[in-house]
């Protein structure tokens, strides 16, 4: 391809077009959410005083507990970098993840008051009435933010980033295309390529000087340079001629990087490298993990000792051997360990060969039917939990067979053992849990197992745990 410096606009100047950044769209949508909190949160305690004692005292407390119930509702959100526009189009604030986030701020605030001993303050009447008109008021907010930004997108008022490709032709067409194929429909309505210059190997000043003339008369927002990294001296010479506009330059990763999250600059030593991969979890990050699980599960097999007293004599009552199913799984960098579980079944297989129980496998007892329905035969796990050997929350173990079997078949999949397993996960919470009789099944569940790794934090634990409890979608394929 020659150097030929041809370029095709396709959009406007900037002075004609107005942006929204996901930034502005975020800092709005949490201020708007924290203030009509907060604003809830106030009208409630003081309707409350004006029936109970005729009078406004003080709603300082209750606006203050409405402060913590909006900032762990957003933090719910912000973990899963829901303060986007692509995010609100995508359908991450429909009601029913709001009532879900809703509930698991609600179970923070909880926590907060018992450990500040303020629980004995609170109306349990107030209380009750800033849950029923802060989830109605959230639903109201977000359906409106959504429909805000659906209504100015349709009619033009929020333009994409505009993107001007530098490269030659194969470069700028392999680059439309991934970005027609490989980004998400919420990602791609954010990028308009308005300019296209051909730049190939051996390029003159001259190609380069029209190509930025160009970029200055569109002023677009970012330059993708598509030019092979191993010719440096074009690169560089590319990169210095736009340095002189203000817009945002990038290198193409290409295809190579693309199976990566967030690829980053790093430097090793005084050395540059590209991070592709960080440690799980950092020394702190796995001590206060670790915390929270043996007060959790120390806890969890204290309340729960009724309960598995009678599941076992339920068990034994229907059949004969041991009230415990223990099996072979590999845990944290593929180290084996024995599970723990409510047998459920007639046979306990523990080989090479291991059979997936299905929905109406005969091999389930009454009993081990309705504990798997309701995912009780999982509570002895606890017991691993506080031996170390598995945490409350992170990827669901699975019988050793079957990872050396999925190992060899799906790409990525031993990355799933790099923490601890856990009770619950981010699949299980999303309904991708029981029979995975097909690859694209167990790909499903592998992509929320590495997404719980790759953004991990306390809050993500208790949020999960909290779906847990809460959510229809975590018993899906129960059984």
């Amino acid at each position: 391809m020659s150097g030929s410096g041809r370029m095709i606009a396709l959009g406007r100047t900037r002075a004609t077009r107005f942006t929204m950044s996901n930034l502005i769209v975020g800092s709005f949508a949490i201020m708007t959410t924290i203030v009509g909190v907060v604003a809830v949160a106030g009208l409630v305690g003081a309707a409350y005083q004006r029936i109970s004692y005729g009078t406004v005292v003080d709603i300082a407390a209750q606006m203050s507990g409405g402060l913590a119930a909006a900032l762990l509702y957003c933090s719910t959100f912000l973990y899963r970098r829901g303060y986007t526009i692509p995010a609100y189009l995508g359908g991450a604030h429909r009601p029913s993840r709001i009532f879900l986030s809703w509930n698991a701020a609600f179970l923070g605030l909880f926590v907060i008051a018992f450990l500040t001993q303020t629980t004995v303050s609170l109306s349990r009447a107030t209380v009750a009435a800033f849950y029923v008109c802060g989830l109605v008021s959230l639903i109201g907010i977000e359906t409106a933010i959504r429909s805000m930004l659906a209504h100015f997108l349709e009619n033009g008022a929020i333009q994409p980033r505009h993107v001007m490709l530098i490269g030659d032709r194969a470069a700028m067409d392999d680059f439309a295309s991934r970005l027609a194929t490989d980004v998400p429909q919420t990602e791609r309505i954010g990028v308009r390529i308005v300019a296209t210059a051909e730049i190939a190997v051996g390029s003159g000043s001259e190609q380069l000087a029209a190509a930025v003339a160009t970029a200055r008369a569109l002023l677009p927002d970012e330059i993708v340079v598509l030019e092979p990294w191993k010719d440096r001296r074009l690169v560089e010479a590319t990169v210095r001629a736009f340095e002189q506009l203000p817009v945002a330059i990038h290198l193409d990763a290409g295809p190579v990087l693309a199976g990566f999250n967030e690829p980053h600059l790093r430097r090793v030593g005084g050395v540059s490298t590209l991070s592709v991969a960080e440690l799980p979890l950092s020394p702190v990050q796995v001590v206060v993990k670790r915390m929270f699980d043996i007060v959790g599960a120390a806890v969890g097999l204290i309340v729960l000792s009724p309960l598995f007293a009678i599941v076992a004599l339920l068990i034994k009552r229907e059949t004969n051997g041991s009230v415990l199913f223990v099996q072979d799984r590999h845990g944290f960098n593929q180290n084996t360990f024995k599970i723990y579980k409510f047998r459920s079944m007639t046979t306990s297989d523990n080989g090479p060969i291991i059979l997936q129980a299905k929905p109406d496998d005969l091999r389930i007892t009454r009993i081990g039917r309705i504990l798997r329905r309701t995912s009780l035969d999982e509570l002895p796990q606890l017991i691993n939990v506080l031996k170390g050997d598995m945490s409350l929350v992170g990827p669901r173990p699975h019988a050793v067979a079957h990872d050396l079997d999925y190992a060899r078949r799906i790409n990525r999949y031993p990355r799933r053992l790099n923490i601890k397993p856990g009770l619950t996960g981010w699949a299980q919470v999303n309904g991708y849990r029981g029979l995975t009789d097909t690859d694209e099944k167990m790909r499903r569940r592998l992509e929320c197992d590495l997404y719980y790794i790759d953004n991990w934090s306390i809050w993500f634990d208790v949020y999960i745990i909290v779906l847990t409890v809460l959510s229809p979608r975590t018993f899906n394929n129960a059984g």
